[in-house]
């Protein structure tokens, strides 16, 4: 493991402080999946059983980073639909001799 009980108990503690903060649906499923793993960890459990739920806490996380109402920075990385418009080249249509058919190159 990366870190050792105490250490992943302390990133998970500053974690729950962090979300704690706002007041949503997100933040406390943030904080019941981190309470549970907090409970596990104390329980000793494998960490190795601990893979889903860890994978959860980070999909979250990152997805309550990426909210601009909880990190305003956010705003300067998404992508805008129009930030991306333009004319897209045009393939050139060939007519077949022998056939109707037409053929894109």
């Amino acid at each position: 493991p990366l870190l050792t009980t105490d250490e992943r108990l302390d990133v998970l503690l500053h974690t729950k402080w962090t979300v704690k903060e706002f007041d949503c649906n997100l933040s406390r499923e943030i904080v019941e999946l981190i309470d549970r793993e907090a409970d596990l960890l104390n329980r000793g459990r494998n960490p190795k059983s601990m893979d889903g739920l860890r994978r959860r806490i980070a999909n979250l996380f990152l997805q309550f980073t990426e909210t601009p109402e909880f990190n305003p920075e956010a705003t300067r990385y998404q992508i805008i639909a129009g930030d991306f418009e333009m004319e897209l080249p045009v393939k050139p249509r060939y007519r077949n001799a022998k056939s109707t058919q037409t053929i894109v190159a």
